[in-house]
């Protein structure tokens, strides 16, 4: 017997921010993610950690930390056997443009979006200082001298995408300085929103939808790496996502019927896929390890009883799915 989920219990954002460069930018065509994700983490502990701090375990303020909370956090009471059983999540991702472009002239602003999820939004002033300095002191692949210019708050209607104007509300601006409290919504609102923008059959019965890979989404399934996405690939590996987030930095578990909603998702048949695999990788500024952030790209349509999967997928839209999603992997559309 299939039920409703509710994500009353974790609150999401979305924001824009636009970085416009005093001297010409330089960026990767392809890993702007990475780029992004690895400038901020070290803006980030500048500005959060203490001289005495020389590991976050350790720390005589660990536990008001905002840096560990973020890039370290330890689970809450109770949620240790989750711990054990995948990585906890971190509760942000990086949305950078997907256009090859490589060059951003001296005034041409630079934009990407961020999301992010449950407790983290109470840290959203540190994400805005952190990029204000990074982008200050040069960011990009030759470190360019840049103006974060505006963060704008991004309304739960357009989904999280960079259509149009009307649907962005400032935040924080270069002029002034200051910092606009944002709309503070529940992850069951965005997928209201999102729902009633997507057009259904009359009868509200899902039973064939599309979902986009429009970034590399890396899934494992039984220990294999998956190449070929079958349905309850995605799904399950999304649900998972969205309780360990909810677990982490919401209000706790969500209460599913998890066996049971995975078996239904295997009844879900593909009736056709479009998926090449790309080879990503990314090297540890810290370590000067490479990490590889390959994953599947394309496009797959599926049939069978959906519309319980609906609420998940749509939230999954903004949350992303698989591996490496702090980086923006695993970016899901549906259509």
């Amino acid at each position: 017997m299939s039920a409703v989920v509710s994500f009353a219990n974790l609150q999401v954002g979305c924001f824009r921010f636009t970085v416009v460069p005093c001297e010409d930018l330089q960026v990767p065509a392809l890993n702007k993610g990475n780029m992004l994700r690895g400038g901020f983490g070290h803006a980030f502990r500048k500005l959060c950690c203490i001289p005495q701090c020389e590991d976050s375990k350790t720390c005589p303020l660990a536990a008001t930390c905002p840096y560990k909370t973020i890039f370290e956090p330890s689970p809450p009471p109770g949620a240790e056997r989750l711990s054990k059983n995948q990585d906890i999540p971190r509760p942000f991702v990086f949305r950078a443009a997907r256009s090859v472009q490589t060059c951003f002239p001296k005034g041409e602003p630079f934009k990407f979006a961020l999301v992010l999820i449950g407790r983290a939004l109470e840290y959203l002033p540190y994400f805005v200082l952190s990029f204000r300095e990074l982008a200050r002191q040069g960011v990009g692949m030759n470190r360019a001298r840049s103006d974060l210019q505006v963060v704008e708050q991004i309304k739960i209607s357009n989904n999280g995408s960079e259509r149009g104007s009307g649907n962005v509300e400032p935040i924080f601006s270069s002029e002034d300085q200051l910092f606009r409290t944002a709309e503070t919504i529940t992850a069951d609102e965005w997928v209201r929103a999102r729902l009633r923008d997507m057009t259904g059959p009359k009868d509200g019965k899902t039973r064939r939808l599309k979902i986009r890979f429009l970034t590399p989404t890396f899934l494992r399934a039984n220990g294999e790496v998956v190449r070929r996405p079958e349905f309850h690939h995605v799904f399950k590996r999304l649900r998972d996502r969205i309780n360990a987030l909810a677990t982490f930095f919401g209000e706790g578990p969500l209460d599913v019927d998890f066996r049971g909603i995975g078996e239904r998702a295997e009844k879900v048949r593909t009736v056709s896929a479009q998926i090449d695999w790309v080879e990503r990788f990314r090297t540890s500024s810290k370590t000067r390890q490479r990490h590889e952030l390959s994953g599947f790209v394309g496009e797959a349509t599926y049939e069978g009883e959906l519309t319980e999967f609906l609420p998940w997928l749509t939230l999954g839209e903004l949350v992303h799915v698989g591996k490496h999603t702090a980086w923006g992997n695993g970016w899901i559309q549906l259509t």
